[in-house]
């Protein structure tokens, strides 16, 4: 994790299999083509999206399972 001084924004990073990044970007590329998200929702934007539903509910976190 890293902090960017000049605009007070941080890069977060989190490794993930490559399996697993697939998965998510199928699901994303789905949720486009259903509709559901606008077509160009970028993986980064999404998983901002995903941050600020944990922030708004934590407990969405103790629902999930460690992959």
């Amino acid at each position: 994790m890293s902090t960017s001084p000049d605009n007070g924004t941080k890069n977060v990073s989190a490794q993930v299999s490559n399996d697993f990044a697939e998965e998510f970007d199928r699901a994303l590329k789905r949720a486009q083509i259903e509709g559901t998200v606008p077509l160009d929702l970028s993986r980064a934007e999404a998983i901002r999206r995903l941050m600020q539903l944990a922030i708004d509910d934590p407990s969405i976190l103790a629902e999930t399972e460690d992959r």
